[in-house]
């Protein structure tokens, strides 16, 4: 399979094609089921289906990678179905985690995202606050779950994004520091945006230059940027035609840009 490219397929379908072994880290935010109106899936299944195709694509991205490979899961920390029909409260990073070691990923950690702008959510009806019989608590915060294949460590060192600066060293230590801070995209690529902050560290703290990075939910091509900007090698899949055409426009502009910039500095050296 060609790497540097999306593929319009189903991930499962796509995720078998790839060769065991191959993949440095998978970093993804899949789809959380919480009735989004995609053109191309349904986020609205019963949530035991709904983590059956969960167990499903984590056990072919497990296959994939590296023994050394590692994966970085973005996913909320909890999220409400009674209005789809199904639990009220359900703490889906635990049942996320829970999966993860059941497939056979070993754990590495917790990131806790912290949005610089966050959006306001309405957390109760406030003309009943006096004597609310059924406050509602909800926490809109997100995460990224670490895991690793067989082992952390990396077997063969490469070339380290960091370079020794001091701003360099600030980003490591927030890294290792589990607390995360990053910008929500706003601009309506997709129905459900990822924040290019989010594969941007988790590349700069997982992977060397030329590693080859995995998305199975492309989306608008976020992932891709990424490692586009960063030297790193892609590869990905998009279920939907529409999200597929918009992630290749916007991956072109990138190329284009990054091209531009390495002619115009090797002209000036």
């Amino acid at each position: 399979m060609k790497l540097n490219k999306i593929i319009n397929t189903d991930c499962i379908e796509g995720l078998k094609k790839l060769e065991e072994n191959s993949v440095d880290l998978c970093v993804t935010s899949p789809p959380y089921n919480v009735g989004i109106e995609y053109d191309d899936w349904n986020d609205n299944m019963p949530y035991i289906d709904y983590m059956g195709f969960a167990r499903e694509w984590l056990t072919e991205v497990y296959r994939v990678l590296k023994p050394d490979g590692r994966i970085a899961v973005n996913i909320p920390y909890e999220v409400n179905m009674k209005k789809l029909g199904g639990p009220n409260r359900i703490l889906i990073s635990s049942d996320y985690h829970q999966l993860m070691k059941e497939v056979g990923y070993g754990f590495a950690g917790i990131v806790d995202l912290r949005e610089k702008a966050p959006q306001i959510t309405k957390y109760t009806a406030w003309g009943s606050w006096l004597s609310a019989s059924a406050p509602y608590m909800h926490n809109p915060k997100e995460c990224i779950l670490i895991g690793y294949k067989e082992q952390w460590k990396k077997l063969e060192k490469g070339e380290s994004y960091y370079d020794g600066s001091e701003e360099s060293k600030k980003e490591f230590i927030e890294f290792v520091s589990g607390r995360w801070w990053y910008f929500a995209e706003t601009r309506k690529l997709t129905d459900a945006n990822f924040s290019l902050n989010i594969p941007e560290k988790s590349i700069k703290f997982m992977t060397y230059k030329d590693d080859l990075v995995l998305d199975p939910f492309m989306g608008s091509g976020t992932t891709a940027v990424a490692c586009v900007n960063l030297d790193r090698r892609y590869i990905g899949f998009e279920i939907s035609e529409k999200y597929y055409d918009i992630a290749n426009k916007r991956i072109d502009k990138v190329w284009s840009k990054k091209l531009t910039t390495e002619k115009s500095e090797e002209f000036w050296m």
